[in-house]
C-alpha cells in the first residue's frame, strides 16, 4: 500500500499499521482490500491532524531594503510572500508612509494621526491602529486591515490530507482552493494485491506539518493505534462484551 511517495514512514510503524490490517481480516471478516482502505483512511484523517492552519494575517515586517530610511518613497513596513517557486518576496503596504504626508502618535489614545496637505492644517484624521497581532513587536498607522495581509488559501494543507480521507474508495482528482489537480487518489483493485495511492502535488505540504519533518512519521504511528483502539471496540461489540 504506497501511502505517500515522499514520505518515508518507520518501520516499525508501518509494521504496526499492517498488523490491524490484518486483525481487521481475521477478525471482523472483511475483505483485504476493505482493510487497507480503512487503514489509509486513517492515515490520511492522521496526516490531516499533523497539519497546522496558516494564521489569518501575516504579520507586518520591516522592509528588508533600508533605502527606506531616506527615501520616503519607499514603504518601511511590509508583508513577506512567496513565489511559485517557493522562494520569498516582500510585498510593501505603502499606506504606512508615503511621500509628502504627516503623521504623529499620541500615547494618551494609543493612535496614529495623519493630516494631508488638502485637508487643512487644522484638520487630523484617525489611523486604524495598533500592535500587530501577528507580529506584537511592530505598532504601525494604517494597515492593520490591508487587504495584501489576508492569507487567501488558508488551511489548503489541512484540506488536502481530508479530501484524500473522504475519497479514499472512490478514487480521482481534487481541485481545490483554485489549484487543478492538487491532491489524487488512486486506487488498486488486485485481488490478492489491493492498494491506494495518495499524491499530494502542494508545494509546501510537509513544510505546514507540526513538529517539523518527524510529524509524518508520529501521524502514521497515531494511525496505527487509533485503528488499533478502534478494532478492539468494534469486536468487544461483537462479542457482546460491556
Amino acid at each position: 500500500m504506497p501511502l505517500a511517495a515522499s514520505i518515508e514512514f518507520p518501520r516499525a510503524d508501518v509494521d504496526a499499521l499492517f498488523r490491524q490490517i490484518d486483525r481487521n481480516q481475521k477478525q471482523l471478516g472483511q475483505s483485504l482490500k476493505a482493510s487497507v482502505m480503512r487503514a489509509a483512511i486513517y492515515v490520511a484523517k492522521s496526516l490531516s491532524a499533523s497539519t497546522k492552519i496558516a494564521p489569518k494575517l501575516r504579520p507586518i515586517v520591516e522592509n528588508p531594503d533600508k533605502r527606506y530610511k531616506t527615501d520616503h518613497r519607499r514603504a518601511p513596513f511590509g508583508v513577506m510572500r512567496y513565489n511559485p517557486d517557493g522562494t520569498q518576496y516582500f510585498k510593501p503596504i505603502y499606506r504606512t508612509g508615503e511621500y509628502g504626508k504627516l503623521r504623529f502618535f499620541d500615547k494618551k489614545s494609543v493612535s496614529w494621526f495623519k493630516r494631508d496637505r488638502t485637508t487643512g492644517a487644522g484638520h487630523w484624521e484617525k489611523l486604524p491602529s495598533g500592535p500587530d497581532i501577528a507580529n506584537p513587536d511592530i505598532f504601525v498607522p494604517g494597515i492593520m486591515t490591508d487587504k495584501r495581509r489576508k492569507i487567501g488559501r488558508r488551511g489548503l494543507a489541512k484540506k488536502a490530507w481530508t479530501w484524500a480521507a473522504m475519497n479514499m474508495w472512490k478514487g480521482g482528482r481534487a481541485t481545490l482552493f483554485g489549484m487543478i489537480d492538487l491532491m489524487g487518489v488512486r486506487v488498486f483493485n488486485h485481488i490478492d494485491n489491493p492498494g491506494v495511492q495518495i499524491t499530494n502535488r502542494l508545494r509546501y505540504a510537509t513544510d505546514a506539518f507540526k513538529g517539523g519533518m518527524n510529524a509524518p512519521e508520529r501521524a502514521l504511528g497515531n494511525a496505527a493505534r487509533k485503528l488499533e483502539y478502534n478494532l478492539t471496540q468494534q469486536i468487544a461489540k461483537r462479542m457482546g462484551a460491556k
